[in-house]
């Protein structure tokens, strides 16, 4: 079966993990060539909440998010 041009190519594990260690290096850089090292705390807040709600499944995360702040 072809794939019409209206269909987006779905991406293997390994493609999207490439994908989204590029948008990370691409961040780091920034980072370091601006020396904006204060935003690496919030970043790194966030990555921590990220992996949270994606270890927890999403829709049972709200109560314990809503406890936090």
């Amino acid at each position: 079966m072809s794939q019409t041009p209206n269909q987006p190519e779905k991406l293997s594990l390994v493609a999207k993990f490439k994908q989204n260690f590029k948008m990370l290096k691409e961040i780091f850089v920034l980072l370091k060539t601006h020396k904006k090292w204060w935003l690496m705390p919030i970043f790194f807040i966030f990555a921590i909440l990220s992996m949270f709600i994606v270890l927890v499944g999403g829709g049972s995360i709200l109560p314990a998010i809503y406890a936090i702040f």
